[in-house]
C-alpha cells in the first residue's frame, strides 16, 4: 500500500524539535518575562502554550533585566528542567551491571 504524500512545508514554519542530545542547548531570549515549558507538550518548542493543563505540571517563570543566552536541559535529566543543571556530566547513580544491562 503506496503512503500518502507529504505535503508540503512553508518556509517559515516552525522547525522541528531537536532530538535529545547530551548536553546544554543554548538559546537566546530577550529581556523580559518567560513562560518556559516544562511538561514536554507544548507546540512551541520550550515556550510555554498551556498545553500541560490537567497535567499537575506548571511552566517555569524567567525573568531577564537584559537579553541573555539561557542554556536550557538537552538531556532531560535536569532537576530545573528546561534549564540546564548539569545532570548530563554526572556520574550514574545505578550499580554498573544495571548500566551495562541496559546498554545492551
Amino acid at each position: 500500500m503506496a503512503s500518502p504524500a507529504t505535503p508540503a512545508v512553508a518556509a517559515n514554519a516552525m522547525a522541528e524539535p531537536a532530538p535529545p542530545s547530551a548536553g546544554p542547548i543554548p538559546l537566546e531570549l530577550p529581556a523580559g518575562v518567560h513562560q518556559l515549558c516544562r511538561c514536554g507538550r507544548s507546540r512551541h518548542g520550550w515556550f510555554c502554550d498551556g498545553a500541560h493543563l490537567g497535567t499537575g505540571w506548571l511552566s517555569r517563570e524567567l525573568r531577564l533585566e537584559q537579553a541573555s543566552t539561557v542554556m536550557v536541559c538537552g538531556c532531560t535529566h535536569s532537576r530545573h528542567y528546561p534549564l540546564c543543571d548539569g545532570s548530563h556530566a554526572r556520574p550514574s547513580s545505578r550499580p554498573w551491571w544495571k548500566v551495562l544491562l541496559r546498554s545492551a
